[in-house]
């Protein structure tokens, strides 16, 4: 069903429900009208007192019956009682009726409405029971137990003193009319008793609809109290003013079964944060203040009862408000103890988990943190001298954020005050602390250590601040670092690898559209190195490819990237000048370190280098650009080795720029180019 309609519907009903009473408190005040006569108003009177209430209630069951239906199990069954409570009543109300206006005599007394009225109450009862079953254990049931006799002997005693010793011993009076008289507000006291005492602890399932449910069944009760007074009941005709208390009550239990209903379709989450937890947090504080008072006071009131019998007439305590009192002082003495053993089991169960907690905070490898506000440390886990090094004395009181890298702190604060703005049960972050001594990083290699430690650290609410628990999570870092530097770079050399030189290339063809130096790119083959490498071992091969790729590092401008693109394989990427001779130059340079003679273990050796040179023009794809350079470099080994062959931006033709002298390695085989090609710079 729509919200809205939900919506108007809640409204409907309870609208209804004021003005329903609005009209039967105005009828009774007017006597319901005196235009067609005494007879006629008595009729309508009749009519709306037994009738209406009938009508009424029947309503409540109706409404509690259609309630059940949806539910299940001891739900459906709490429902089912608490319909049949409010049918006995209005089936009740329609045996007073009919003798009113059919019959046109007053109910004999006890009739079988007075029986009918008699179950209203237990019905109640049980469908309370029924619906807080799951309670707890025998101390909770002794506990409600106790709390009921205690509310319900000081219910009975004040009654007693106010009207009830007078209806049960009156002369000429029945053993059953005494029952009967006995009976009515016995129970009435046993249901208000148990409602309050249940209310006392706290809001279960459908607590809303509980709420107006006890208060309608408060209504009635109080009622019928009222009505058991003499000075009333005598006076008591059918659609009275009393009547409008009974009909408000049942008005009650009909939309007591949907409140919670309106109230959970209706409302947002914002809204039940805000106004439904509060009231609910102010609900259970009062009604704890008053359970916690409430034993006193029943005693209280018993004997002041006593002394109200005593003092008066012939200076005799009657045997009931004796016995009354005496039971409810012996229930408050058993209520006490029941509390100091109550008391005891839970600060048992408070130092167990006190324990259980302490050792798992002192246990953990994460440090736990409080932090009060403004940023101060409150308690801080043994964990810390591990993870960081310091006791826990040291840092209480001093702040955290004394202890994370200037360059993360701006990143932490404004997450803590997200965090704070927020509605989150926790916050997610990384930084760097500071440990009080340079501690090691096995993932970074055995002899690696930092005085800086990566942490994770996870916010959550603590009252009165904040808890961090901080991870020590360097290893993850350097690994991550670590696995990251492997993706990009050579294992060998330590110089970026393809992935890593395709990815700066496509940066800085993305930027040629903001400036007019556009990259150049170089291709380097070492020649002879395979001769090098299967005459003098692999060993002697990778140093130099070692060594060959530490000169083409310090060859190249700031800026500039060399990398290994695997074998005897490199290639540099050059920002181009102005004039356009910066990667004529730079390639110039490399190709003269890596032809210089190499100092190994085994020797001293001398290689030549192939290189290709390209220009990167609009409209070139990167792929074009890297198939040009290579090109470009097997051009200059397929004309002898040993050269550097250019392509030009204006054009696609090869410069070609002349060959360095090799000298001969001996033990090496070198195929020597022929000469020159005409016309080259040299």
């Amino acid at each position: 069903m729509p919200v809205n309609q939900i919506r108007r519907r809640a409204v409907l009903a309870v609208a209804a429900v004021i003005l329903a009473t609005g009209v039967f408190v105005l009828g009774a005040v007017v006597h319901w009208g005196a235009g067609g006569g005494a007879h006629a108003s008595r009729t309508v009177s009749d009519l709306m007192g037994d009738f209406g209430l009938a009508a009424a209630a029947v309503l409540a069951a109706a409404s509690s019956l259609r309630r059940a239906l949806q539910l299940h199990g001891r739900w459906r069954a709490s429902w089912l009682l608490f319909a049949g409570s409010a049918l006995v009543a209005g089936f009740g109300n329609a045996v007073w009726g009919w003798y009113e206006l059919v019959l046109r005599t007053s109910p004999p007394f006890p009739s079988v409405a007075d029986w009918a009225f008699l179950c209203f109450a237990p019905f109640a009862i049980a469908g309370t029971l029924a619906h807080q079953r799951g309670l707890g254990g025998a101390l909770a049931w002794t506990r409600l137990c106790l709390d009921g006799l205690l509310i319900g002997g000081a219910l009975f005693s004040a009654g007693w003193g106010i009207a009830l010793s007078r209806d049960a011993f009156s002369d000429g009076h029945s053993p059953v009319k005494v029952a009967f008289e006995l009976g009515y507000p016995v129970f009435d006291i046993m249901l208000v008793s148990l409602v309050l005492s249940l209310r006392t602890r706290g809001r279960g399932r459908d607590g809303a609809s509980m709420a107006i449910l006890v208060a309608g069944y408060t209504v009635i009760v109080v009622f019928d109290g009222l009505w058991t007074m003499p000075g009333i009941r005598e006076h008591y005709t059918s659609g009275e003013l009393m009547d409008s208390g009974w009909f408000f009550g049942y008005l009650l239990l009909a939309i007591a079964p949907w409140v919670s209903v309106w109230i959970e379709a209706c409302a947002r989450p914002d809204e039940q944060r805000e106004w439904v937890v509060r009231l609910d947090a102010g609900t259970k504080r009062v009604l704890g203040v008053i359970g916690l008072g409430f034993p006193y006071l029943a005693g209280s009131t018993c004997l002041a009862v006593i002394l109200a019998d005593g003092l008066r007439g012939s200076h005799r305590i009657h045997p009931v408000p004796l016995c009354t009192a005496c039971g409810v002082l012996a229930a408050l003495a058993a209520r006490q103890a029941v509390t100091i053993v109550e008391n005891y089991r839970l600060t048992q169960q408070l130092r167990l988990r006190e324990n259980h907690f302490r050792s798992l905070v002192q246990g953990a490898s994460e440090v736990i943190m409080t932090l009060e506000r403004p940023g101060r440390l409150g308690y801080i886990s043994p964990a810390v001298r591990g993870v960081l090094g310091y006791e826990p004395q040291q840092l209480i009181g001093s702040s955290l954020y004394d202890l994370i890298h200037a360059e993360d702190r701006r990143h932490v604060i404004d997450t803590v005050d997200g965090f704070l703005a927020g509605v989150s049960p926790a916050a997610l972050v990384e930084c760097r602390m500071r440990a009080s001594r340079a501690l090691p990083l096995p993932a970074a290699g055995e002899s690696a250590q930092s005085i800086w430690r990566h942490a994770e650290a996870t916010i959550t609410r603590h009252y009165g601040g904040l808890v961090f628990t901080i991870r020590d999570i360097s290893d993850r870092v350097a690994l991550r670092n670590q696995l990251a530097h492997s993706a990009y770079h050579d294992a060998l050399t330590g110089l970026p690898n393809r992935a890593m030189f395709t990815e700066r290339l496509e940066q800085a063809v993305g930027r040629c559209a903001e400036s007019d130096q556009p990259p150049a790119v170089i291709f380097l083959d070492l020649d002879w190195f395979k001769e090098v490498n299967d005459a003098q071992g692999h060993a002697a091969g990778d140093a130099l490819l070692v060594e060959a790729a530490a000169r083409l590092r310090a060859a190249v401008r700031p800026g500039d990237v060399v990398a290994r693109f695997g074998g005897d394989e490199f290639a540099a990427l050059v920002r181009e000048d102005r004039e356009g001779t910066a990667a004529r130059e730079v390639a110039g340079r490399l190709h003269e370190a890596l032809t210089r003679p190499y100092e190994l273990a085994s020797g001293r050796f001398v290689v030549g280098a192939s290189v290709g040179v390209a220009h990167w023009r609009p409209g070139t794809s990167i792929a074009q650009l890297l198939r040009q350079a290579d090109l470009a470099m097997y051009e200059a080994k397929a004309e002898g080795k040993g050269r550097v062959v250019v392509r030009e931006r204006a054009a696609l033709t090869p410069v070609r720029i002349g060959l360095p002298e090799v000298p001969t390695v001996p033990g090496v085989r070198i195929a020597r180019p022929h000469a020159e090609t005409p016309g080259g710079e040299t």
